[in-house]
This record gives C-alpha cells, structure tokens and sequence, in this order.
C-alpha cells in the first residue's frame, strides 16, 4: 500500500516537536487516565479530554483534565485553543490494548473548523472529500487541518501512538469556556 508523503493545502505539516521522548513521557504518564471512547467512530480506543468536555448526547460542556505544562505547549502550538483530546493506540498500564483508531468522522460542532494535531508515533492518517487520501504520519509531526473535512486513523504502525489534538471552542454555536 502507497502513501502519499506531500500533504494537500489543507492539511499541512506545520511544525515538529522538537523533543518527542519528552512529551511521550508525558503522554505514558497520562495513561492511567485514559478511559474508553464511547464515540460510535472510536470503538475500543481509549482517550482523555484536555481542559473541557464535550458530552454529545446533550452538547453540555464540564471541565476536564487540566495541567499547566499541557496548557502551556497548547497555546504555543496554537495560541487561543480550549479543548484537547489525547488518544492512544498500544498497551495499557493494566494489559487492556488501545486500538487508536477512527473511522472516517468530521468533528462536532463544538469545535471551530481548525484543528492541530501532535503526531507521537506512526499512523495512517485518512483525510479528505469526496474519497480520502491516506497519508504517513510520522513521529513528531504536528499538522494542521479542516476537521470539518473527512478525517480518520486508519492504522497505527508504531508499537505504541499518541495523538494530541487541540481545538478552539465554537462560541457561535454556543459552546463557551468555563474554564
């Protein structure tokens, strides 16, 4: 199976993290937060909201997992996001295995249309419309993309995955922090 390694306009490689071992660190740290996805797209695939919340039976906000030093790389990477998800692909701390993938979704309205997403590991990232492309995502890479736009983690290809994802809340549909 190919993929592509150039990136369409709208999904754009932006930046590189400059010490992955480090945030990893972080992310295995979290491990024992992360609970299981009950997304329909997301079955078997565990994760932990960052700074809110978003229950899609009711569209009500709570806070959630919140750390100056999350808080902090997030507003350097894209300054002004509220909401983060960490997901993982690989071996829990208790033996459970996290699947890490996501079938092909656009994001709820919660979020506005740009999100950033922190690559920690290898995956198959598919995105795009009206067929999506399947593209490498290497360790480290932090890209940019539409998550109104058809997008999904087809593959995990590293032992074990991260993905930190980081979102503005859309305050024009009603989704105000409360942070």
């Amino acid at each position: 199976m190919t993929h592509k390694l150039g990136f369409p306009t709208d999904l754009k490689r932006i930046n590189q993290v400059q010490n992955p071992e480090a945030l990893k660190d972080w992310c295995r740290s979290m491990k024992d937060k992360l609970v299981a996805d009950t997304s329909n797209y997301a079955k078997g695939r565990y994760r932990l909201w960052l700074f809110h919340e978003v229950d899609f039976r009711n569209g009500k906000l709570t806070k959630s997992y919140f750390d100056n030093r999350i808080w902090n790389f997030s507003q350097r990477i894209y300054p002004g996001c509220n909401i983060g998800l960490l997901t993982f692909g690989g071996k829990l701390n208790d033996g459970k295995v996290s699947d890490g993938r996501i079938g092909l979704h656009r994001d709820h309205t919660y979020a506005k249309p740009k999100a950033i997403l922190v690559n920690l590991g290898e995956a198959i990232f598919s995105y795009g419309e009206p067929n999506p492309t399947d593209y490498l995502l290497k360790d480290g890479n932090i890209l940019e993309f539409n998550c109104k736009v058809l997008h999904g983690v087809k593959q995990i290809k590293s032992p074990e995955r991260f993905s930190l994802v980081f979102w503005q809340l859309n305050e024009q549909k009603g989704y105000n922090s409360i942070l």
